[in-house]
């Protein structure tokens, strides 16, 4: 009896191991898929044929293209809850080493998979896998200015989201270079921030002056 229970363990423990590689096989080939083809063009075949399983196997547990993107969007996650964006006590210091981070992340199958799904972010079926996603990370970013301004190194009514905004369009637009310089990304952070010391991005109004 006892060496009967034994070996059923040892089987189930075999079958586990070998679901979880199945697992780990089909999230690597889907995540590989959406940087490809995106949200619309996803293709479950596709996947199978990459992650060398059945079909049927990949419906068994993720029964729709929306279940297995979600599942990856899980996946994706993971690590940054892991890793907060950073907090050094000083604004330019957050922002210029979480936009680092942004561009690296960027250039990864994942980064390219996540910015597919931003795009795709007026479909109604993508919003729904993203959006508590995308709205949990612009919180954290938002924090960084948030405890800017706490610490005085922003004027009161600096518009937040505004700020990093601004630094996110001159990164982006860098993008295809393929490389960030940490030099020029400071110089960005500090000057968007003296525009937002000078008053320039105050809410509800353009300038300190009108």
């Amino acid at each position: 009896m006892g060496r009967s229970s034994g070996s059923s363990r040892r089987t189930q423990g075999i079958l586990g191991g070998r679901s979880e590689q199945v697992v780990r096989r089909v999230l690597d080939a889907a995540i590989v898929e959406l940087a490809h083809s995106g949200y619309h063009g996803f293709r479950m075949d596709v996947v199978a044929s990459r992650a060398a399983v059945n079909k049927t196997t990949i419906y068994r547990r993720w029964p729709s293209r929306a279940a297995l993107v979600t599942a990856l969007v899980d996946r994706m996650r993971a690590p940054l809850r892991e890793s907060p964006l950073p907090d050094t006590g000083r604004l330019e210091s957050d922002l210029v080493e979480a936009f680092a981070r942004r561009f690296t992340f960027g250039r990864k199958t994942e980064g390219r998979a996540w910015a597919r799904l931003l795009e795709e972010r007026y479909r109604p079926e993508v919003e729904a896998i993203i959006g508590a996603a995308v709205a949990e990370r612009r919180d954290e970013w938002r924090s960084m200015v948030i405890r800017g301004i706490a610490r005085k190194e922003l004027p009161p009514r600096t518009d937040v989201q505004l700020v990093f905004d601004l630094v996110r369009a001159i990164v982006d637009s860098r993008r295809s270079s393929g490389k960030l310089d940490t030099s020029w990304l400071t110089l960005a952070v500090r000057t968007v921030i003296a525009g937002a010391r000078a008053g320039v991005l105050v809410r509800g109004r353009e300038t300190r002056s009108r």
